[in-house]
């Protein structure tokens, strides 16, 4: 294979539940794949992005938190233009401001090491965003919590849970370490609201 028609790809890949543990496993698989493979594979890290600046383990890791990190502030944005509800409000907020934070921290951890940051979610994480756009006021609230504050947070804490044990990078390890507490609690709030919620309709 020629060295042009290859790029490097980083797929995060979850496989089913381990039923001993009932939680994602979470595995990087890095290889070489042809470009037309990559277009039509969804990554949430363009092979383009990866520059080789930091080990494999540690970019991808970077990559993904970004982008997934940008994701949940532009979905928590999209929710304050519609919801009505006070406390899905309330929770929309604490979102963006703390997801603001931890992106600003990151870009503080991987810029002196020649990393440049997703300026926009990638991959299936835009096409989230996209989707979350495209649902009515009144079912805005329930998909959010869900695909956002639930499913997406649950991926994320997996994959931070992974860097703590597996990063090479000592900032990066102790960056996923500190803000695993605060997507738990992201998490564990977003379950409580979408019981909330659908127990009053």
């Amino acid at each position: 294979m020629q060295r042009a028609a290859v790029v490097v790809g980083v797929l995060l890949t979850f496989t089913a539940c381990d039923p001993r543990q009932q939680k994602p496993k979470v595995g990087f698989v890095f290889e070489l794949i042809p470009v037309a493979a990559a277009q039509q594979t969804d990554l949430v890290v363009p092979p383009a992005a990866v520059t080789g600046a930091m080990q494999p383990v540690d970019e991808a890791f970077a990559l993904f938190a970004a982008s997934s990190g940008l994701a949940e502030i532009d979905g928590a944005r999209l929710v304050l233009k519609s919801s009505k509800n006070a406390d899905v409000r309330k929770y929309a907020e604490t979102v963006v401001r703390e997801h603001t934070r931890g992106a600003e921290e990151l870009k503080r951890i991987v810029a002196p090491r020649g990393l440049a940051l997703p300026a926009a979610p990638t991959g299936r994480h835009a096409d989230m965003v996209t989707k979350l756009s495209g649902v009515g006021a009144r079912d805005i609230d329930d998909a959010f919590l869900r695909r956002f504050g639930i499913d997406a947070h649950k991926e994320t804490i997996s994959l931070f849970e992974r860097q703590v044990v597996d990063g090479k990078d000592p900032q990066l390890k102790r960056y996923a370490e500190h803000t695993l507490p605060t997507l738990r609690e992201h998490m564990a709030a977003a379950e409580k609201l979408l019981n909330a919620t659908s127990g009053s309709r």
